[in-house]
C-alpha cells in the first residue's frame, strides 16, 4: 500500500517540512527591490544607482523611471494609438535626451517598438 508509513503524519507535519522554491521568470531575471522602488532586473537596480550618483553629483539632470511613449499610427486626419513603450530610464546630459533600456534579452516585440520610436520621433534607445 503506498500510504504505508504515513498514517500519523498530520498536515502540519508535511507544510513543515515543504520548501517553497519560488518560480523563474521567463527570461531568468531577478526582480529586485531598492530605496522602495521594484526594479525588474538587478542590472536595472545597478544602474539606476549610478544615475543617481551621477545625478547628485551634477554631471546628469532630469532623471526619471518608467516614462512612457506613445506609438502612433497614421489613421484618416489623425494619429490613432497603437502602443506604448515604457523606458527604464530617461534623462538630462550635457543638452542631451538620452533614452535607456537595461535589456538582457532583446524580444522581437521590444526591436518593433525600438525601430517604430525612432521613425517617429527620432529618438534613438540606448541599451545597457
Amino acid at each position: 500500500m503506498a500510504t504505508r508509513g504515513w498514517e500519523s503524519t498530520t498536515l502540519a507535519d508535511v507544510l513543515a517540512r515543504s520548501v517553497v522554491v519560488p518560480a523563474r521568470t521567463k527570461y531568468r531575471n531577478v526582480p529586485v527591490t531598492l530605496d522602495g522602488q521594484r526594479f525588474d532586473s538587478k542590472r536595472e537596480a545597478a544602474y539606476w544607482q549610478q544615475l543617481k550618483a551621477r545625478e547628485a553629483a551634477g554631471e546628469i539632470t532630469q532623471l526619471r523611471r518608467q516614462v512612457v511613449f506613445p506609438l502612433l499610427c497614421p489613421a484618416d486626419d489623425r494619429a490613432q494609438l497603437v502602443a506604448t513603450y515604457i523606458a527604464d530610464f530617461v534623462y538630462v546630459e550635457a543638452g542631451t535626451r538620452h533614452v535607456i533600456d537595461a535589456k538582457g534579452y532583446r524580444t522581437a516585440v521590444y526591436k518593433l517598438k525600438k525601430r517604430w520610436l525612432y521613425v517617429q520621433d527620432g529618438i534613438a534607445i540606448e541599451e545597457v
